[in-house]
């Protein structure tokens, strides 16, 4: 009989999950697992058949003020998973992959194909750079496949940021597209763009409150 697991993630107990199900999920040192022949609730670290599911953190950015709440960044080992923590949250990322990217690309240069008829490069600036240093962190496409951009540090972009941002985009086209597709070669899955502009995307996978994880 396939043994089956228990986890609580966002202080929630869910479950059952076969192994290969637990792939889907960031379990950390201390995530908490349970199966029939536990005689508790025991921490992912205790348990060696864990080991290979277990991220660890590799790098730690400096801790930053933003918003009155110092931020920090964790990129895990196997180059797939980035967790960001602040005060009052800790929140789980996985790298956008390259189809959402090209899909939210496309649509937003639906959206700005009429505008850029009229005003060619700074409609297609002013949209791309305003709304990823919005508080949304996404063009309208972005937001449609649930992707946005962050800092290296973890941190929202600044408009000078997203603004080189886009520039940088132009000169990865220019290149024979070797830009974009410096993605598949990349630890954090960043183009040549998103590397000038120190900036990665990424799409939510969960967040917890910092004080569930107090004893």
């Amino acid at each position: 009989m396939k043994r089956e697991y228990h986890l609580i993630i966002n202080g929630q107990k869910q479950g059952p999950y076969s192994e290969t199900d637990l792939r889907q999920f960031v379990i950390y040192p201390n995530t908490l697992i349970w199966y029939q022949g536990l005689s508790n609730w025991t921490e992912a670290m205790y348990l060696q058949e864990m080991s290979s599911y277990i991220v660890q953190p590799s790098y730690n950015a400096p801790n930053r003020v933003m918003s009155n709440q110092r931020v920090s960044i964790s990129y895990s080992s196997d180059n797939n998973y980035v967790t960001v923590t602040t005060d009052t949250e800790r929140i789980h990322y996985q790298y956008a992959d390259f189809g959402e990217r090209f899909v939210a690309r496309l649509l937003d240069s639906l959206i700005v194909i009429i505008p850029s008829c009229f005003f060619p490069i700074v409609s297609g600036w002013l949209y791309f750079a305003l709304m990823q240093s919005s508080d949304q962190q996404a063009t309208v496409g972005q937001n449609v496949m649930k992707i946005r951009v962050l800092d290296c540090a973890g941190e929202k972009v600044t408009f000078g940021q997203a603004s080189g941002r886009y520039f940088a985009g132009i000169l990865s086209g220019m290149m024979m597209l070797i830009g974009y597709f410096m993605f598949f070669w990349t630890d954090k899955k960043q183009t040549l763009h998103d590397n000038l502009a120190e900036t990665i995307v990424v799409r939510e996978i969960g967040r917890e409150r910092v004080d569930s994880f107090k004893s």
